[in-house]
């Protein structure tokens, strides 16, 4: 078993390197496989018949998921958001129509408390989470603050993460906080642990 101070610099390399190299990736290529993917995960049917959809509002050289969920809603899904708070956790919102977001505390925008609808965890259908890195069990490797994990321990829904090709490695290292997710979407491909069945 590895140390968790061991772990810890094992996961921060790795983010490192995963960084650099999803950093590397042209703006077309990004472009496309924002589209790519969104295709895969609109035929997702765990995804076609949900209510609320977690998504989020990606990040500097994150995988964009807003197409996906513009893909969702068209199919009935309404695209709930996050907003972190102060003791590590996430609230759920349904951004209003218009001017629904504000830039929050990281430079990403985020759902305006003022004009969004909060909802439960328990509401979810369905979440797309983002991430650093993920393996072929599941595993996925955030940006640290544990915000996703807290957030999946409550909820019993189904859980897909996504990113490019680049981000998925041979063996993410784990802890005991760490939740793994029921599926990877890549443009290249569905991975679904429980069969490893890829496609």
């Amino acid at each position: 078993m590895i140390p968790k101070t061991d772990i810890a610099e094992v996961k921060a390399e790795l983010r490192k390197r995963i960084r650099a190299e999803r950093r590397a990736i042209p703006g077309e290529e990004r472009r496309a496989a924002a589209l790519l993917t969104a295709e895969r995960l609109m035929e997702m049917p765990e995804l076609k018949n949900c209510e609320y959809v977690l998504g989020y509002m990606p990040m500097k050289y994150e995988l964009d998921v807003l197409p996906a969920l513009e893909g969702l809603k068209k199919l009935g899904a309404t695209p709930v958001f996050p907003l972190c708070i102060d003791e590590g956790g996430l609230r759920l919102f349904v951004p209003a129509e218009e001017n629904g977001f504000v830039t929050g505390a990281y430079g990403i925008l985020e759902p305006d408390i003022r004009t969004a609808r909060e909802i439960e965890a328990e509401d979810l259908g369905a979440i797309i989470l983002p991430a650093i890195g993920f393996d072929r069990q599941g595993h996925r490797l955030g940006q640290g603050g544990g915000y996703y994990d807290r957030l999946l321990a409550r909820c019993s829904c189904f859980t897909v993460a996504v990113g490019f090709d680049c981000q998925l490695v041979e063996s993410v290292p784990t802890e005991g906080t760490d939740r793994p997710v029921r599926a990877i979407v890549t443009p290249s491909g569905v991975i679904r642990p429980q069969t490893q069945y890829f496609v």
